[in-house]
């Protein structure tokens, strides 16, 4: 694999521009000796008491993602539903950790809601264990997430967040960026916590970034034994790389999802984000396995939500913002029904999901759910899961999903180079495709696909690869693209046993011909198409 640039994980947001409200200071700082500062750090703070106010909150109407009436220009009900969904619960009795790079749990906005003593500080765990707090201006990436899953209602102050009442704790392993510390993050409190929120993931510059081992392994240990067995929920972004660079004629060049080890995976929720007008911005990324979409910034509208020292803000976006407002209806889903195992709660979520964009060519209607590359599922509708929610019966966890394969195959087949054209261009690009015959397979209703390739190509980054299911549906797994140089080897990665994810088979029963496409689509390399493999995991 080519070398992966500083940071490994980064945040998922982009700049917008910034309105900052204070809500009070922080006081005078305490000193180290009470485990709440670093001396190191620029950012102190006091421990202060949870506010006890009560009122509308004042910034309620700006967050038209819980609620679009059509401020800002917005398209009335392109949104959450969240204000209707609190009539039914508002998150009490459920659990989440925020795993990002720091999170004030001393907000006046949070606090009420923190979990005391529950948080870890992974950057400086000898000064307080149970304090994550950002340590410079800029460290403000955590604080915005979790205001928007957790912040409290109606205390006159700041707005909501879509589970306003949840219970809220914050891990910064982002802040050391060391794998055991992301591992550890993932798997700490695990019969507590009930889903673990991130709204970071790998670079969205063209590469494959695989997921390491350690990050593997605490994603199946939460799916397994998280929640006394039902499992633990793990929220993901499905990333900002929908346009990272451009080519000649101006098109974009785009990201798959599945370009990230992190998200391509059974078990992760893949947030996508639609905009005020519930339209993907510029920078969604596609992919067959993203799932469910939450409310973000378009061209111009950001969201409102926590800011560090007691502050808001009102341009957090990209899809750090959608993705915890896909965990904050995760909570309302558990806080109605704590029994629902964490493929119950994938269930609930999209088969509640609202079609947005309808007019948008690219829904397909199979097996009773509706999918789009672009939207997975659908937008997320808290009123509709919780109501769901009450009534589900549930499928099973970790122990009863039923796994098949992997069915393998080793075609060993050329990838010829399409044509170099005299206006320096492509020609036809050329599709190489073999059949996966597999047969005696039990599920007759797919949750989750792990699709393997190995291609030896000296630029993969020429690939477009897609498996076509036997009725004819389509994951788009991978794209063509540029790569930025990485001083050796192919910039874009390696196509070695490369894991894809798809939960676009959603339903689908499995027996029957599969059929994986690789296509050369750019000019100068050429390569071999050597084997693929499929595992399909479900239930009868």
């Amino acid at each position: 694999m080519p070398d992966r640039p500083f940071p490994l994980r980064r945040p998922f947001v982009l700049a917008l521009s910034l309105l900052l409200v204070s809500c009070g200071g922080s006081g005078d700082p305490v000193d180290s000796g009470t485990g709440l500062n670093e001396k190191s750090c620029t950012l102190q703070y006091t421990l202060p008491q949870a506010g006890t106010a009560t009122g509308t909150d004042p910034l309620l109407a700006n967050q038209w993602h819980l609620q679009n009436t059509g401020q800002f220009g917005g398209k009335p009900g392109e949104d959450l539903r969240a204000i209707a969904a609190w009539a039914l619960n508002r998150g009490d009795g459920a659990r989440v950790a925020v795993v990002d790079d720091a999170i004030e749990v001393t907000h006046l906005d949070l606090l009420p809601n923190v979990v005391a003593g529950a948080s870890f500080n992974y950057r400086a765990a000898r000064f307080g264990t149970a304090y994550p707090l950002p340590c410079f201006t800029g460290d403000d990436h955590g604080t915005a997430v979790a205001g928007l899953v957790a912040a409290r209602a109606d205390n006159n102050l700041g707005g909501a967040g879509v589970a306003p009442d949840v219970q809220l704790v914050g891990y910064n392993p982002l802040s050391t960026n060391v794998d055991a510390d992301i591992a550890d993050a993932l798997t700490r409190d695990l019969q507590a916590n009930d889903v673990f929120h991130n709204s970071w993931g790998a670079p969205d510059s063209g590469p494959l970034y695989p997921a390491e081992a350690l990050f593997v392994n605490a994603i199946n240990t939460g799916l397994a034994s998280g929640r006394g067995g039902k499992g633990s929920v793990y929220v993901f972004p499905a990333g900002n790389g929908g346009c990272y660079a451009r080519a000649a004629d101006g098109s974009c060049y785009r990201e798959s999802s599945n370009f990230d080890g992190y998200v391509n995976k059974l078990g992760i929720i893949t947030a996508c984000a639609v905009d005020n007008q519930g339209r993907a911005p510029y920078y969604v990324e596609r992919g067959a396995n993203v799932m469910i979409c939450g409310m973000s910034s378009g061209s111009s509208i950001g969201i409102t939500t926590t800011d560090i020292e007691n502050r808001f803000r009102n341009n957090f976006s990209g899809t750090s913002a959608s993705a915890p407002m896909v965990s904050g209806v995760a909570a309302l889903i558990l806080a109605e029904n704590p029994s629902l195992t964490w493929r119950d709660v994938q269930q609930v979520m999209l088969r509640s999901a609202r079609k947005n964009d309808p007019a948008d060519a690219e829904w397909r209607s199979e097996f009773g759910l509706d999918f789009n590359p672009k939207y997975g599922f659908g937008v997320a509708d808290a009123q509709a899961a919780v109501t769901l929610a009450r009534s589900w019966t549930s499928i099973g966890g970790s122990e009863s999903l039923v796994s098949c394969g992997p069915f393998t195959r080793a075609p060993n087949l050329d990838l010829p180079d399409p044509p170099l054209l005299a206006n320096n261009t492509s020609g036809t690009p050329v599709t190489v495709t073999d059949t996966n015959p597999v047969a005696g397979c039990p599920i007759n209703k797919i949750e989750f696909i792990e699709i393997r390739l190995t291609a030896d190509h000296s630029y993969s980054g020429d690939l477009r690869v897609d498996l076509v299911s036997p009725n004819g549906l389509v994951s788009e797994l991978a794209y063509e693209r540029v790569c930025p140089d990485s001083g050796g080897g192919d910039p874009c990665g390696s196509y070695t046993d490369w894991p894809f994810g798809s939960v676009r088979h959603m339903d689908e029963p499995v027996d029957g011909d599969w059929q994986l496409r690789v296509t050369d689509v750019q000019a100068r390399d050429s390569g071999r198409f050597n084997t693929w493999s499929l595992r399909f995991f479900g239930r009868p």
